[in-house]
């Protein structure tokens, strides 16, 4: 019997314009034929017990019938779509659910589109996790539409950026989302490239000083434990109302008489913790490395402030091991983490250091494009509830680095400096036809004039920012910070209505 990936089923959103790789398993070796609406597409193939089959190029097409005809089985697949695929990747602000988004309930409301798909990767951290369901039995392992009874449980993220590639592109768009909240980088890449760096290699060695002493009966208990209470419905009300914004005390004391049962809130670590080193990469994305797709979007960050100052390697890593599983340069398009001050046991206190070492793998890794959201954040929550100018940003930068629309995409980045007595000006790429400052002053600004703060006015023409003050000379050693705070708003955009990117400089 012919059995294909998981994700190969009814319903799947196939790349368009790129030989599209299908793979499975088969009881016995046997000769096979494939075919598009009764078209051949591939013939007298051999497949063993393991297979993988590569289709010629296609066109976009909707609701297609894509079969599988062997010696001795055929395999059917219906509705299939072809277009645009995109991995949708990240921890939590990626996962965070349409539900709670602040347009979320027109959205939903709304939805009304076969041409926009979307496939979660079950969040599985162990092969034996697979029985169980941590999110409504219609969320995971299956492709859906874009449905009012079916759109809720889709990434914000990915639907706003889904939407906004459909209407540019006029074609099928399927997101394949492979996502989990709470989680490192280092989760998400395959052990051996964390070994091959010297400073990776520290996750590795917490984790096998945290084990070093792991009792695995004891362990497995704890983790069914914890398991049990997070799933419980005093657990999924309270993070419904924390994913809404709107938890009270009334919430927490719901919890209170199952959190006196654990000894820890959280998994614990070990080989099941969604945290350990390759764990995800191992038990996710293998599900589907190698699924022909356009590139990635990816949204995370947040759990990576123990390590920041190392961000930048641990996040090239990963996507050079995500490229090297799908042997394949895949472009990454992603976010710089958004304004936030303090959430529950959460602060932004590295936040300008990860966003730092973002914009290094933005300059120094190829394909790679960061979306600004430096206005979109929330002092009080790490989940911003606006993201539709997180996915819309996505995909302008799909739609100018990767389709080739010859579009202002990317949010002004400082270049250069020039000090003047009594005025600093400051050139920007990507300013477009010029800079806005919307409001009566420049926000997130802090400028240093020979180690003291000094206070400064500033206004915007073309490419430049010009900052003044009575306290600048041509000889002042001068230092600018720009939206370097856990917190800020910035109100600096260039003409297509992007936010400017945080910078630091001394002079």
């Amino acid at each position: 019997m012919i059995r294909l990936a998981r994700i190969f089923q009814d319903g799947v959103t196939l790349q368009r314009r790129m030989p599209i790789r299908i793979w499975g398993t088969s009881d016995m070796h046997q000769t096979v034929s494939v075919a598009l609406n009764g078209e051949t597409l591939l013939e007298n193939a051999e497949i063993g017990q393991t297979f993988s089959l590569v289709l010629p190029v296609q066109e976009a097409a909707e609701n297609a019938r894509l079969s599988i005809t062997g010696t001795y089985d055929t395999v059917e697949l219906e509705r299939v779509n072809i277009g645009e695929v995109w991995v949708a990747g990240g921890q939590s602000n990626m996962e965070f659910l349409l539900r709670y988004d602040k347009d979320g309930k027109t959205e939903i409301a709304s939805a009304d589109d076969d041409g926009l798909r979307f496939y979660d990767v079950g969040e599985y951290s162990f092969p034996e996790e697979e029985s169980r369901s941590h999110k409504d039995s219609t969320g995971w392992d299956k492709w859906m539409t874009f449905r009012p009874e079916q759109a809720e449980y889709f990434s914000a993220v990915a639907v706003y950026f889904a939407k906004e590639l459909r209407r540019c592109l006029g074609v099928p768009v399927g997101v394949v989302g492979c996502n989990w909240a709470g989680t490192t980088a280092s989760s998400w890449t395959d052990e051996s490239w964390l070994a091959a760096d010297p400073d990776l290699r520290s996750y590795l060695d917490d984790y096998a000083d945290a084990v070093k002493d792991l009792d695995m009966e004891e362990y497995c208990r704890r983790y069914d434990e914890t398991l049990a209470f997070m799933e419980s419905p005093a657990m999924a009300g309270a993070m419904d109302a924390l994913l809404r914004g709107k938890f009270t005390l009334r919430d927490l004391l719901r919890l209170l008489p199952s959190l006196k049962h654990l000894r820890s809130f959280s998994i614990p670590m070990g080989p099941r913790n969604p945290n350990a080193p390759g764990v995800l990469y191992r038990a996710m994305v293998k599900q589907i490395a190698g699924y022909t797709c356009r590139g990635v979007i990816w949204y995370q960050g947040e759990s990576d402030d123990v390590k920041a100052g190392i961000y930048d390697k641990l996040f090239t890593a990963m996507i050079r091991c995500w490229r090297d599983a799908w042997q394949d340069e895949l472009p990454f398009l992603f976010v710089q983490l958004a304004p936030f001050g303090k959430w529950l046991n959460s602060t932004g206190e590295q936040y300008p250091v990860l966003r730092e070492a973002q914009e290094t793998v933005s300059r120094t890794v190829p394909m790679c494009y960061m979306a600004s959201i430096m206005d979109c954040g929330m002092e009080k929550d790490i989940h911003p509830k606006n993201k539709r100018p997180v996915g819309e940003r996505l995909a302008l930068l799909a739609r100018g680095k990767v389709y080739g629309e010859d579009i202002l995409c990317e949010s002004p980045a400082f270049l250069s400096a020039e000090i003047l007595d009594g005025e600093i000006l400051l050139r920007f790429a990507n300013a477009g036809s010029g800079l806005e400052i919307r409001g009566s002053e420049l926000n997130a600004l802090e400028v240093t004039a020979d180690g003291r703060r000094i206070d400064t006015s500033a206004s915007a023409e073309g490419d430049v920012l010009s900052i003044r003050s009575r306290e600048i000379r041509k000889d002042s050693r001068i230092g600018i910070h720009f939206a370097w705070t856990p917190y800020c708003e910035v109100n600096l955009y260039n003409s297509a209505g992007l936010p400017a990117r945080p910078f630091r400089v001394s002079l």
